[in-house]
């Protein structure tokens, strides 16, 4: 097979339109010996580690975060021990040299949706080279970070932030470039982008500047990314169902490999909201955070519809991933949290983990869990079975 190196690819595609991009086929590169990268095979997308064996990527997030007092190494061996081969967001400096993994920033712009709660959510003004600068600078300290390590999957940026017009902060991006000072960039942006909008219709035209600021938004992360670190896969910002809209999609296709989504923690597998992202961008799909949570006696669990039990939930979980493993362009999926993390009742909930505090475990849910991971093992490629193309 002919190799392309991710960088020319990445320069081709940054200068095409988005039309041009869609249904656009997957490329192999990454196979230098050095780098995790993406190959088409047999009409399905696999990642494909630097020794040229595919996998399907399925892993833990927070193994090294969440509070809690178990040493990671422990963690680490008692999610191998249910047969996970990868870790996602969150994955310890000590753990990197172990396993594939995934690294993000989440607070390069604070918009995640739940900062709120928090006050620490803001938007900033992105076309203001000073914000620009900032953005690029965390970037680079994020790729220097992981400078050649062969274990890194790819990367993420920001983490649900809250794009939509209408969303749980009650403002949004546009708002806020409009009410900014006279004298800023992004005021100036936007009086430039009047002087060229034509049409009555105030929710159009502001769909139309949101897409301006997420092109700008997404160029500066996504240039500085090839810059610093340019043969790694690129995730970019993790977003919801609810937040991927078409404008924000669009602009941030030249600058990623694959779509990071994090779906609501129910049961059952929405394959039409993954097919959409999938048609509109024409890019692979990661699941990058989810769960399936149980009643758990004493415990006021954080989590969407909780099973009754602990096996019921392995199982809504084990029928989830089959059904994302069947998609040809679903290249990995990442339970959330190890271990059970935050507060009681009146704390905002336990954020359920795989095994309780003390990595006690869970009898059903580990069964169904390490059938799962046999299956997919089971039908994942060997490296001897990739397709030769000339």
């Amino acid at each position: 097979m002919r190799t392309i190196s991710l960088r020319a690819i990445r320069k081709l595609f940054a200068g095409l339109a988005i039309v041009s991009l869609i249904g656009v086929s997957t490329v192999a590169y990454g196979q230098n010996g050095s780098a995790i990268g993406l190959e088409e095979i047999d009409g399905r997308t696999w990642l494909i580690d630097p020794t040229g064996r595919p996998f399907f990527a399925h892993g833990v997030t927070h193994v090294g975060q969440g509070g809690h007092t178990e040493d990671v190494h422990d963690i680490a061996q008692a999610c191998k021990d249910l047969g996970f081969n990868a870790y996602g967001y969150g994955c310890p400096p000590e753990l990197r040299s172990d396993m594939p993994y995934v690294d993000g920033r989440n607070g390069i712009v604070p918009m995640s949706i739940y900062r709120t709660s928090n006050n620490s959510f803001r938007y900033v003004d992105v076309f203001d080279p000073a914000e620009q600068a900032r953005m690029t600078g965390i970037i680079r300290q994020m790729c220097q970070s992981n400078q050649g390590n062969p274990n890194l999957i790819g990367y993420y940026w920001t983490d649900l932030g809250a794009w939509n017009l209408e969303n749980p902060t009650g403002t949004n991006w546009v708002e806020f470039i409009r009410s900014l000072p006279e004298d800023a960039p992004g005021q100036q942006a936007y009086r430039d982008f009047l002087e060229t909008w034509q049409g009555d219709d105030d929710e159009a035209r502001d769909r139309a500047f949101l897409r301006l600021i997420a092109r700008e938004y997404f160029r500066t992360l996504g240039e500085a990314n090839r810059e610093y670190d340019p043969d790694r896969l690129i995730f970019g910002d993790r977003f919801t169902f609810q937040m991927a809209v078409p404008e924000v999609l669009e602009e941030i296709v030249p600058y990623v490999d694959a779509i990071a989504i994090q779906p609501q923690f129910n049961p059952g597998f929405p394959e039409r909201q993954y097919d959409r992202i999938h048609e509109l961008t024409g890019k692979p799909i990661v699941i990058c955070d989810f769960a399936i949570r149980f009643q758990e006696e004493g415990k006021n669990i954080r989590g969407w519809r909780p099973q009754e039990t602990d096996r019921l939930a392995g199982q809504r979980y084990a029928e989830y991933v089959r059904e994302a493993f069947a998609k040809p362009y679903i290249i990995g999926m990442f339970w959330c949290n190890p271990i059970n993390s935050g507060g009681e009742f009146g704390n905002g909930g336990i954020k359920q983990g795989l095994y309780g505090k003390g990595l006690v475990p869970r009898p059903g849910l580990h069964e169904e869990i390490r059938e799962l991971n046999r299956y997919l093992e089971e039908n994942t490629p060997a490296a001897s079975d990739r397709k030769a193309e000339s």
